[in-house]
């Protein structure tokens, strides 16, 4: 059969789910150029444009919910000719628990559209997908009425026009880009944008040229977008949860135990480790009760993060226990960083119907003094015991108390 037939019409197909059989009419076996030398699922996976497969794939999975699935794809017959078809789901049949059995759809050659055929016309005029043919020139020479609803205007305003006089919001936009990126490549493209003409909806616009003309095709994808979105922010609230601690929203323990552990890697470069707790906290906590200890412990946690900004870390170990590092760059004045971030956490905090002052001790340890993280964590814990018998409110450095 001649790869040029402009009226194949609309073909049939079924496709029996339990048994993986697919079967199809006369129509839809000429427009797949079906030769007999291979069952029809067969012929219909051999022709399928290798860079279509995942959209067909999808479509079916699409079917299997509901009735009116569809997409538009390639196959590639045996003379190597390319056609554009559209496949609609038209009835799912169910077995008696509710599952799909069997699922019947039609099939419509695409390649030819001159906007001519009043039953592919009709055809394609029920169907969701958004559909554009243009020539070389980019006017239109074919428009379905899922288009005509999506951009707002009427088939006679737009047959025949050039598709930025008609449509002139697509000029420099990315639909004018697209359009000519496909005819100076020949190649498909597709994208997914912010649609011009429905605020708050994402599209998927695909374009590809075929014989002599430009078909576009898009779709609306604001649902899986926005699930996808909704599934990222989960996974990433899930990663943040799992590695930040609930009360402060600082680091937890297994965080900033993995920044120690790097520390005393070979190679690692020079850091300074704090360990930091709150003077008096557990007389505060048992007086006043866990919600004011509670209140404190955010308090503080806010002025270190601010006083320990990128490239230092600063996590919370348990209780009013923490842990700083700062690495020991040239541009970095440690000893400076620490008495701001010791004075700073004197400022009077609101704990609901008064206002208290706590200190913080520091003791602090060079990353280069230790070979494991155990090590390094009880120079910087010894250091704090010194700052503690110093009265609070002060750093005390490891080497100071050897």
């Amino acid at each position: 059969m001649a790869s040029g037939n402009p009226r194949l019409g609309v073909g049939i197909v079924r496709y029996d789910i339990v048994n993986r059989v697919l079967w199809w009419d006369a129509k839809a076996a000429a427009i797949f150029g079906d030769d007999g030398s291979l069952p029809p699922l067969l012929q219909w996976r051999e022709r399928v444009h290798p860079d279509d497969i995942d959209v067909v794939r999808r479509m079916f999975g699409d079917t299997a919910g509901s009735v009116g699935a569809e997409c538009v794809f390639r196959i590639v017959l045996p003379d190597r000719s390319t056609r554009y078809i559209l496949t609609r789901s038209i009835d799912v049949t169910v077995d008696e628990s509710g599952v799909p059995a069997e699922l019947t759809g039609v099939v419509i050659e695409l390649g030819h559209l001159t906007g001519q055929d009043a039953q592919l016309a009709s055809l394609l005029d029920r169907v969701g997908l958004g559909f554009m043919a243009l020539d070389e020139d980019l006017r239109i020479i074919y428009v379905n009425s899922g288009c005509l609803r999506h951009v707002r205007r009427s088939r006679d305003e737009m047959l025949g026009r050039v598709v930025t006089d008609v449509l002139p919001e697509t000029r420099g936009s990315y639909f004018d880009a697209l359009c000519r990126k496909v005819l100076a490549t020949g190649r498909e493209h597709q994208t997914r944008v912010d649609s011009l003409y429905s605020p708050g909806t994402t599209i998927e616009v695909t374009a590809a040229a075929d014989s002599g003309a430009l078909v576009v095709h898009f779709r609306d994808v604001t649902a899986e977008v926005t699930a996808q979105q909704q599934a990222d922010e989960a996974h990433a609230l899930l990663l943040h949860e799992a590695r930040h601690d609930s009360l402060t929203g600082l680091l937890n323990r297994a965080a900033i135990t993995e920044h120690l552990q790097r520390l005393v890697e070979p190679g690692a470069g020079p850091a300074v480790v704090m360990f930091l707790d709150v003077d008096g906290f557990k007389d505060v906590n048992d007086t006043r009760g866990q919600r004011v200890g509670d209140r404190i412990l955010q308090a503080v946690s806010e002025h270190l993060s601010r006083a320990m900004r990128a490239p230092a870390v600063v996590g919370r170990l348990g209780g009013d226990e923490f842990v700083a590092i700062l690495p020991e760059a040239g541009d970095i004045d440690v000893e400076k960083v620490v008495t701001l971030m010791v004075s700073s956490i004197t400022t009077p905090i609101d704990v609901g119907d008064e206002l208290l002052v706590v200190t913080i001790s520091v003791g602090m340890a060079r990353s280069t003094s230790a070979h494991t993280v155990d090590e390094l964590l009880h120079h910087a814990d010894t250091a704090l015991y010194a700052a503690k018998r110093l009265g609070g409110n002060t750093a005390v450095w490891h080497a100071q108390t050897t």
